[in-house]
Parts: C-alpha cells; structure tokens; sequence
C-alpha cells in the first residue's frame, strides 16, 4: 500500500491498497506532484496529483531500481536477480547489493519499456551487474554499473539513449573513487560512497566520497562527511552513532537521531521527524546537530546493538531486518544457524525455531530479530515450511568493547 501523513507520522491516510497484490519496494517523487512506485511482479504506479491517485502500469517483471526524470521518461532495472554471492562484500555499505538484470528506458510514464541492446557489446559487456541508476531529464541517463573484481563505472547517455559511454571513476596512485550509490537533486547527479586516498604516500585510508556532475562526464567533489557512510538515500547518509547527513550543497548538515538502534537503512524525514522501518515502523523527532560528536544517548541504548540493516538472506525476503547481537564478554563464536519458520499468506513470518546456535539465551537473541521479518506473498506455496542458513560471527576484543557483538549476514554456501 501507499499511505502519506501531514502531522509527522502520527496519523496516516491510506491512498492506494490492494490486499493480496503485489509488494512495492521502492517510492519516489520528481517533484511535488509527479511520482512512481514499483516492486515484485512488474508493478509500476504513477501520480501526477502528489500521490492522491495512482495509476498502474506493468512492467512485465520485478522491478528492482527505477529512477524518472519527468512523468514520462524513465531508467529501471526490470528483471534478473540480485546477485547475492557478492552482497557480503557490501554488508558495511548499508546491504548495497548489485542486480543483475537488463536496464530499460520509458518514454510514456512506464507503459513501455524498451531495451538497450548496446549493453549486451563492445566494451560494455564485461560491466555485468547494476549498482545505480538515475535519470535527469528526457536526455540524460546514468547507471553505476559493475565489473566484477575490476571497477565500477558510469554508463551515461546525454542524448536520449541513442549513444552510450563509459566515464571511469579516478584511480591513480594517489586517490581511488568508489561510488556506491547515485541520486539527482536540484538538476545534478550526486554519487555517494567512499575514497581511498594517499595511496602512494601513506599505504592509502579511506575517506567519504561526494561527487556531483551536471551531465555524468565530468565530477566535482562536494563536501565529504567526518564517517564512512552507513547507507545513504536520496536525502541523505546515516551513520551508526545515531546521525543522518544531509550532503548537498557546500557544507555538510547533521541531523540527530534517537539513538535507540531503531533507525535501518529505510528512513525518510520531513520537517523535523523522521520515520524509519525495520523489525518496526517508528517515527521521531529529530534536530539538527553540530556532528557526528554530539547528540543525546537514549538512556536505554547499548552501544553494542547498532542500527537495524536490511539485507539479502533471501530472494523473496522483502524487509530482512537485523542488527549486531550484544553478548557477555568470554563469547568467541562463528558457525552457521539455520531458522524454520513458515510464510504466512501474507507475507508474515510464523512459528519460527532455530538449530545451531551456542548454548543459552543467543538463539531466542537471534530469533527475536527474525519474528518481524516480511516475505513476498507466497501464493500457493502459504505455510509450507522452510529452513534458512544464517551466517553468525560472535567477537568478545577486551582491548575495543565497542567491537564486541555478534553479526548476522547471509550464509555464504547458499
């Protein structure tokens, strides 16, 4: 469903719902007006009147990443699959994982999609998977595309989709760009990620990434935060400590966030709140803060949890929420823990059990971060049940307790 709120998050006005269709997993606006969602099964809506009516269109296959310049044209990854044996590389990038599957074009709002055949040739076809993609206007287009092991690079039309190029990233001796994630804002591309710098000089560190570009050509860095990014979406980067950065423009703005670990990778703010969804949906007040060093602790936090993060450990998990596990100190730990558990009509996940996991309280630990997770409906196949392995490594470092904690990521053998 698509529900909007006008008091903060407090109350919500449902604008379109369809109980038991198809699941969107993305929403974005052009402008106040124009805005598209999409998901599963090919599902693309579009509004022109701010979201109180929507209209829908089929894109004939999952829609995984979508980008609009105008109501009419449009860029999305339309089909394939995540490639999930590479998206533990990315698990610190706030669960970037790459798609492989063809980038289309729309001249019509998202009744037709076309291919771009020249992707497939020549000295694009070893850029396999997608990591981005972002639209300008009717003439430019841009994806942040993967070849694996060597780079990631832009692929930019600014004619339309009659001509492509790749534009590569700096990587000298001195400094390496390492763009994870692309937006427009204000009539530029803004790419986000993270720089390996001094190189040659000092054996190289990394450092916050902020490129903008008016055309995808050419890139100017902008003003790079204090932290590596822990996600970031199109207003803005958060970070572990409880802070999101709004980077656009010459000086960085932090906004502070309560620091509870309940704020994910999915969070928006309007005003002054902010609303996130994880293993729940809450909302706060958030402020404006001097950085990363300030901001108020909630008296209940353990610094040992962190933000909830959504990550790929499995296809149709839709919102697959977890964060680091505290534990006693003397914990040293790392195997593999399998949940069973049953999908529901709906998605909801029931009756869920665990096997492997060490002695005492650390599977009802693992567990009470699995009950909230939501799958993609699952038709006939309802209440069947499965089994699901889990990669866990427990770390107890006496001399950087803030290190101390267990992690959950998607099991590497799957």
């Amino acid at each position: 469903m698509i529900a909007s709120s006008t008091d903060g998050g407090a109350t919500w006005t449902v604008y379109h719902q369809v109980r038991g269709g198809k699941i969107l997993l993305h929403i974005a606006f052009v402008n106040e007006k124009v805005g598209h969602a999409a998901g599963k099964g090919g599902l693309l809506l579009s509004t022109i009147d701010g979201g109180s009516s929507w209209v829908a269109h089929n894109a004939g296959d999952d829609v995984w990443t979508f980008s609009f310049g105008d109501a009419n044209n449009g860029i999305a990854v339309i089909g394939g699959d995540m490639d999930w044996n590479r998206s533990s590389l990315f698990v610190g990038w706030g669960g970037v994982t790459p798609i492989d599957g063809p980038v289309k074009l729309t001249r019509d709002g998202g009744d037709h999609w076309g291919d771009i055949p020249i992707l497939n040739s020549g000295e694009f076809a070893p850029y396999k998977s997608v990591l981005a993609v972002a639209a300008l206007d009717a003439k430019h287009f841009l994806m942040l595309r993967r070849q694996p092991n060597i780079e990631d690079a832009y692929v930019i039309t600014e004619d339309g989709g009659k001509s492509w190029r790749i534009v590569h990233p700096t990587d000298n001796e001195t400094n390496r760009e390492l763009p994870r994630w692309v937006f427009v804002h204000d009539g530029e591309y803004w790419a986000f990620g993270m720089e390996l710098v001094h190189r040659a000089t000092r054996g190289g560190y990394g450092v916050p990434l902020v490129l903008h570009s008016k055309n995808g050509a050419s890139w100017t860095h902008g003003a790079s935060g204090k932290n590596e990014f822990g996600s970031c979406n199109p207003q803005g980067c958060n970070f572990r400590d409880g802070l999101v950065e709004t980077l656009y423009g010459a000086h960085e703005q932090y906004w502070a966030v309560p620091r509870d670990g309940s704020l994910t990778n999915r969070w928006a703010i309007a005003g002054n709140r902010l609303c996130t969804i994880g293993g729940s949906f809450r909302c706060a007040t958030v402020q404006i803060s001097g950085g990363p060093e300030s901001g108020t602790v909630a008296p209940s936090e353990s610094h040992l949890e962190g933000k909830f993060v959504n990550l790929p450990f499995s296809k149709d998990c839709v919102a697959c929420a977890v964060r680091r596990i505290p534990l006693d100190p003397g914990m040293n730990w790392q195997g593999q823990v399998v949940m069973s558990f049953r999908v529901e009509a709906d998605g909801s996940v029931s009756d869920w059990s665990e096997d492997g996991a060490p002695d005492g309280p650390f599977g009802a630990l693992i567990e009470a971060q699995f009950k909230n997770w939501k799958f993609a409906a699952p038709g006939a196949a309802a209440g069947e049940r499965r089994h699901l392995t889990i990669d866990v490594k427990c770390v107890d470092e006496p001399l950087a307790p803030t290190m101390d904690g267990c992690e959950l990521k998607p099991a590497s053998t799957r």
